[in-house]
């Protein structure tokens, strides 16, 4: 009877510590993506015992699971059928543009998906600090509690994503100055530029350019050939590019007189989605 009594207080035990790394996992990955290697040697188990943790949470919808790591779910201005994939290469063109451009002391995140992963990656990776202006509500959520000062610039809530855009925004951002802009895209064309579907969120970019001494668009080699309302930033106005290795070889040569072009390479992540599909 004693025996029974242990090994039950036992399992109340290991599920309360069990409980409250479940916890911490979930509150790391507020701040952007976990790594599983960092993630062990922080909570003293071993990359197995993380990555159970981490397929219950996932199983539970708390995560999704990437490679060599997780992330938070996609939020509700992303669509839920986004794939891992998808996710994945996000996170990839994002951890590139980091590794370009920082440390920098001011930066304004514009709003999409990929500027969001942008945002999560610096959350998770920067330790310096740094001023970031932004119009994207859920990249000002994703900065919250970080080494980041966060402005936003007021404005009006667009009607379909939780971002900020109108003339007080515009009129706003005049009085600020950024070292880079980041800025994603729902269309582009290399030999005109880069185009959103939105007339508000246009106007606030072009101001956003003006203010910022350089910028970079960073988005899915897929952007291209695609068609949007309006242009928001001509080749001139775009000093640095992060997208795919499957930007067209007449993409980048109608685009690398106008700016520097990273592509980065996405085999493996496709070579998985691939095998995933076929199973």
């Amino acid at each position: 009877m004693i025996r029974k009594y242990c090994r039950q207080n036992s399992n109340i035990a290991q599920r309360k510590k069990l409980h409250a790394r479940h916890k911490k996992i979930l509150d790391m990955l507020e701040a952007g993506r976990l790594s599983i290697k960092e993630a062990a040697l922080q909570f003293g188990v071993t990359e197995m015992t993380l990555r159970r943790d981490l397929k219950f949470l996932e199983k539970n919808g708390s995560l999704v699971q990437v490679r060599g790591g997780a992330i938070l779910p996609p939020a509700r201005y992303e669509p839920e059928s986004a794939e891992k994939a998808d996710l994945e290469r996000k996170f990839a063109l994002a951890e590139a543009l980091y590794k370009r451009i920082m440390p920098l002391e001011t930066l304004f995140i514009s709003t999409g998906s990929t500027a969001l992963a942008f945002a999560k990656f610096l959350a998770r990776n920067n330790t310096l600090p740094v001023t970031v202006i932004t119009n994207s509500l859920p990249v000002a959520s994703a900065l919250f509690k970080t080494h980041c000062h966060v402005i936003l610039p007021g404005g009006e809530l667009r009607s379909n994503s939780l971002d900020l855009v109108g003339p007080v925004a515009e009129r706003n951002l005049s009085d600020y100055h950024v070292d880079y802009l980041i800025s994603g895209c729902d269309a582009a064309s290399s030999g005109y530029g880069f185009y959103t579907s939105d007339m508000n969120l246009s106007n606030l970019e072009k101001r956003s350019i003006h203010i910022a001494d350089h910028t970079a668009i960073i988005t899915s080699s897929s952007k291209f050939g695609k068609k949007a309302l309006t242009r928001f930033a001509s080749r001139s106005d775009v000093d640095l590019l992060v997208t795919d290795d499957e930007l067209s070889p007449e993409d980048s040569k109608n685009l690398s007189p106008y700016m520097e072009i990273i592509k980065v390479d996405t085999t493996e992540i496709r070579r998985k989605n691939e095998k995933n599909g076929k199973e």
